[in-house]
């Protein structure tokens, strides 16, 4: 939002409400402002559903456009009053011009008059108390008569009005003095407005202040590269890649530092110069800051508790004025934490108990760690006492921690390491701070054996536990850079499924559209031979017919459909169970070569070809590619008495009947008449088509009326020379044999 202009009006505000006439800058202040305030609620009511957290905070600022046109009307912005502010005014300010034109011509006259000009002191006329004067020598005033407004410092120059200019001088005079009153009282005129408008305006300052502390946080996060914790009050603190704030980013090294999940105290140990301190106030400034509102300088996990208050004792408080030395500030420092603290309490203590004798300053920071933990405060601590680094083996409320030195440059890293107390490395950094050599090796000398043992074992410890931690690394590489080749993998792989299943579908489309075309051109043909049987048509037909089947055997090896263009399909028809065809009926489930299921429309022909429909659409293939269905199959296939009446009702197409060798069987058994001898028609019109013997027709014993309605109506098709009762093992008077004329 564009709060630029925004100024603090409290004192502005104030003295406006007492009745006091407020300048013109102040009054510019207030333009300012109000300006700030317009832009702002603009700007917050055009991105209110974008940033709704910053809206709600913006509640209660409203812009004043009147008030902020009125001054804008009034002043410019050098702070002038306008012409504008004031029809008085504006005529005032012309008079006031006339007058000083008229008073200029005049008094240059009287410079340039033979009479006048010796007595002056120089020759030019100046303005005392508002008024047109000349500067005529004090030894001279005799000579030009009028009123003395003023003196120089040496008295030699006597400024006089002349008589002759007095009345232009009061006319003037009055016209200035009307500018100053008008504009007194355009200025208290827009005082009072500013007075009036003055509780609204408080309350839009402190929007605008809450919006504007916002802003700051969250451009105080964005640079930082701050994150949002998730905030509890559990006492835990998890602080991955935790940072100092008021270090940059690019400059300061992250560590993860954790309390009060596992432990309550963390005992932070290590060299001088090592970072023990940065890591402290990093954790104190981390809750600080979350219960000021704000982002922490950490990674997204982190996860802060909203402590009730942050209790620190860091740097050195001696006060010579005060007779305070360094370990007398510490412990009034330390009483008056130990008084306080308590459970939701952090307390930071920078190296607890020194400036005394060692053993008494380290007994000291034990009892007094003890007694914080016994308060259920959450405590991180600095500390070199070998004392308190042995605390978290004999305490499960305490956890060391150390920062890294490297063994081989000896120099910090930066680096905390939760689980293992550090060396204070003394030697060395003073060996790195210049400390002659010879010092060092006496002090080593003097050192006590078991310290030296401690600190080797620890320098041993930092040092082993730095290589494990970069072979940990080194894996934990690896297996990202494996879960992103399996990642890309697996995308490549989807992306093939999907343009496999693309090419698929378009390719079924292509088939669906192919067998449409085939179908309609079946129709056509048997169309022609209703409308003119005859043997020259039937054998035409039959060769389109052929030329038809074999374009579409041809279009399904091209698109990898038919049975010959998938070795897969052929060997998975060989491993399955064969049909035994001479049980074989109309409208059994059977498995393609492509692994799918169909139901089976008709009969192997004399080429051993049967017709089978599988997803809607109806193929011709060899039946030595098709298997039989289990059980299964036929259940998902949704019951094979449901697909034989599919089967029956293909008679309604133009296809044609099921083929048994030289013969078509046609069954109408649950027909009507008339849907019956629909399909007659058309079964008798393609197996002369086909040039077949004769056709077989299925009717059934029944009430014997579609029995005599198919025998009456067969000796009318001119395709029918004769027909005869089926023999008993064909079905007997449930069958009718049409034998077909042979042309």
């Amino acid at each position: 939002p564009p709060l630029a202009g925004c100024i603090d009006l409290r004192a502005i505000l104030a003295r406006a409400a007492k009745g006091g006439v407020l300048e013109p800058a102040e009054l510019l202040d207030v333009r300012s402002t109000l300006a700030a305030l317009g832009s702002t609620r603009a700007f917050l009511d055009r991105h209110e559903t974008g940033c709704p957290a910053l809206f709600d905070r913006a509640a209660g600022l409203e812009a004043l456009p009147g008030l902020e046109r009125d001054i804008e009307r009034c002043l410019d912005a050098a702070g002038e009053i306008r012409d504008a502010a004031s029809a008085e005014l504006a005529g005032a300010r012309r008079d006031a011009h006339r007058l000083a034109g008229e008073l200029q011509h005049r008094i240059e006259r009287t410079l340039a008059h033979e009479d006048v000009r010796p007595h002056l002191s120089d020759a030019y006329y100046t303005v005392r108390n508002g008024r047109f004067v000349l500067p005529v020598r004090a030894d001279s005033k005799g000579h030009v008569r009028g009123i003395v407004h003023d003196a120089s410092r040496s008295g030699t120059t006597l400024f006089v009005e002349p008589d002759g200019m007095v009345e232009l001088n009061n006319r003037h005079r009055q016209a200035e003095l009307a500018i100053e009153r008008e504009t007194l009282r355009v200025l208290r005129t827009l005082s009072a407005e500013v007075a009036a408008e003055a509780p609204g305006l408080r309350r839009s300052l402190d929007a605008l202040a809450r919006v504007d502390l916002a802003l700051a946080r969250g451009r105080l996060s964005y640079d930082m590269q701050a994150c949002s914790p998730e905030v509890g009050r559990d006492g835990v603190f998890e602080l991955p890649g935790l940072r100092h704030p008021l270090i940059p980013a690019t400059d300061c090294i992250a560590n993860d530092l954790r309390i009060g999940a596992d432990f309550q105290v963390l005992i932070l140990s290590g060299p001088n110069a090592g970072g023990k301190t940065v890591a402290l106030k990093s954790v104190a400034l981390a809750a600080l800051m979350v219960r000021a509102g704000m982002h922490v300088a950490a990674d997204v996990r982190a996860r802060v508790d909203l402590v009730d208050r942050v209790l620190a004792d860091i740097g050195d408080h001696q006060d010579i004025q005060a007779s305070l030395s360094t370990f007398s500030a510490a412990m009034s420092a330390l009483a008056d934490i130990l008084r306080h603290a308590g459970s939701h309490t952090l307390v930071c203590l920078d190296e607890i108990g020194v400036g005394t004798d060692p053993s008494e300053g380290a007994a000291i920071a034990q009892a007094s760690l003890e007694a914080l933990a016994d308060t259920r405060a959450r405590v991180v601590t600095t500390t070199h006492y070998n004392l308190l680094k042995e605390m978290a083996e004999l305490d499960p409320r305490f956890e060391n921690a150390s920062v890294e030195f490297d063994p081989e440059t000896f120099a910090p890293t930066y680096r905390v390491r939760i689980g293992a107390p550090g060396a204070s490395s003394a030697t060395t950094v003073a060996a790195r701070m210049g400390v002659p050599q010879r010092v060092l090796d006496r002090a080593g000398a003097l050192l006590d054996r078991e310290d030296r043992r401690l600190d080797r074992m620890l320098a041993e410890l930092s040092a082993a536990r730095a290589a494990l931690e970069t072979e940990q690394a080194t894996a934990r590489a690896i297996r990202v850079e494996s879960e992103q080749v399996r990642a890309a993998y697996r995308e490549k792989l989807a992306r093939l499924q999907e343009r496999r299943d693309k090419l698929f579908g378009e390719m079924r489309r292509e088939l669906d559209a192919s067998f449409r075309d085939a179908h309609g051109e079946v129709a056509r043909i048997i169309a022609e031979l209703q409308r003119a049987p005859s043997s020259r048509r039937a054998a035409s037909a039959r060769e389109r017919l052929e030329s038809l089947r074999e374009e579409t055997e041809r279009e399904q090896q091209e698109r990898g459909l038919a049975p010959e263009a998938s070795s897969d399909a052929a060997s998975d028809a060989v491993d399955s169970t064969p049909i035994d065809w001479p049980r074989a009926r109309l409208g059994d489930v059977v498995r393609t070569p492509g692994g799918g299921l169909g139901t089976l429309l008709s009969l192997p022909d004399r080429r051993g070809r049967v017709s089978v429909q599988v997803a809607g659409a109806k193929l011709s293939v060899a039946r030595d590619q098709l298997a039989a269905a289990d059980a299964g199959d036929r259940a998902r296939h949704a019951g094979t008495s449901a697909h034989r009446s599919a089967a029956a009702r293909q008679a309604d197409a133009p296809t044609p009947p099921v083929r048994i060798g030289g013969a078509s069987e046609l069954d109408l058994r649950g027909l009507h008449v008339d849907d019956a001898l629909d399909r007659l028609e058309a079964a008798l019109d393609l197996a002369a088509a086909e040039g077949r013997d004769e056709l077989r027709v299925v009717h059934g014993i029944g009430t014997g009326a579609l029995r005599r309605a198919v025998r009456d109506h067969l000796p009318r098709s001119p395709h029918v020379v004769e027909w005869l009762p089926a023999a008993r093992e064909e079905g007997g008077e449930g069958a009718t044999r049409a034998m077909l004329r042979k042309d």
